[in-house]
């Protein structure tokens, strides 16, 4: 099986990722990631809806990954002896588009999880003076992130990106005290002072 990074908007596919698209005998990814891809498609697509199943597939199985598959993707799936090919992250984009080096940048997603473990990692962080790029959850986004750290006496600079690489695309600065408004599903917070 090949997991396949799509990159995190239209546009953010790698050669990489593209050649092995059009070299698949089958391809299967979500209605997002198939969309993504769909340029360089040239065979049967099928929806993935359980992506716990995902060793059940074929061996000669395409599966795209949003994103990039080791950044709260796929690529926690991948089998010994399959091939995972990066794409490029929300991560990488929010971090061109405000200058800052990753490496500079804590992980942390609460996307798709219990988010708990997520706000003490967060916490964390920014109380050792990191600055965090974080994959929110429903229940644990800007807003919840903004009052946890004004509860703690931090005010640091908040941004928000929305739609990464559509053409909508959307980033916003503030701070814990006057946090950037969300207006998409679709987006990643950063905290700290790495924010300028």
């Amino acid at each position: 099986m090949k997991i396949i990074g799509v990159g995190v908007g239209p546009g953010m596919l790698t050669m990489e990722a593209a050649r092995a698209i059009q070299d698949a005998e089958v391809v299967y990814g979500s209605g997002r990631a198939i969309e993504l891809a769909a340029g360089h498609i040239c065979c049967e697509t099928k929806h993935i809806k359980d992506y716990s199943r995902l060793h059940e597939l074929p061996d000669n199985a395409v599966v795209l990954s949003t994103g990039d598959p080791n950044l709260s993707g796929l690529g926690k799936y991948a089998r010994p002896g399959d091939v995972v090919i990066p794409g490029i992250s929300s991560l990488q984009a929010a971090c061109a588009r405000l200058h800052i080096d990753q490496s500079e940048i804590v992980v942390i997603t609460a996307h798709g999880r219990d988010p708990a473990p997520a706000a003490v990692k967060l916490r964390s962080a920014i109380t050792s003076g990191f600055s965090v790029f974080l994959l929110p959850a429903y229940e644990f986004g800007v807003e919840q992130v903004a009052a946890m750290l004004l509860d703690m006496g931090i005010d640091v600079p908040v941004a928000v990106f929305e739609r990464l690489g559509y053409h909508d695309e959307r980033v916003d600065v503030g701070s814990v005290s006057e946090p950037p408004c969300v207006n998409s599903g679709l987006y990643c917070i950063m905290v700290g002072n790495a924010i300028v």
